[in-house]
């Protein structure tokens, strides 16, 4: 069986949600039936951007898609997130006054 690449990887992986093929020992193969089909549509300048993007990321353009849609659901902890860039802002200002101190 030939290597597979990365972006067939993903494919295969966003298709089955199995990850037998990856090189662990003992996987245990896991089959995800997909059986409904949603239709969308998109402008020509929508559906460009799209194929740009899941191209750059080595996805067909519905894996990038359903990806895309499953994020948007998960939701993102804005104070969490605050918390962090204010920490690592912080961090930052250390390591500038370090370097600075010891040129």
């Amino acid at each position: 069986m030939a290597k597979k690449t990365q972006a067939e990887l993903a494919d295969y992986y966003n298709e089955t949600q199995d990850l037998s093929r990856f090189g662990e020992e003992n996987a245990v193969p896991v089959t995800v039936k997909r059986s409904v089909t949603l239709s969308v549509r998109f402008s020509d300048e929508e559906i460009a951007e799209l194929r740009a993007r899941s191209e750059e990321a080595g996805v067909k353009v519905t894996s990038f898609i359903r990806a895309a849609a499953l994020e948007a659901t998960s939701p993102v902890d804005r104070v969490a997130l605050g918390e962090l860039a204010r920490d690592l802002e912080q961090r930052a200002h250390l390591v500038t006054e370090f370097v600075t101190r010891g040129a």
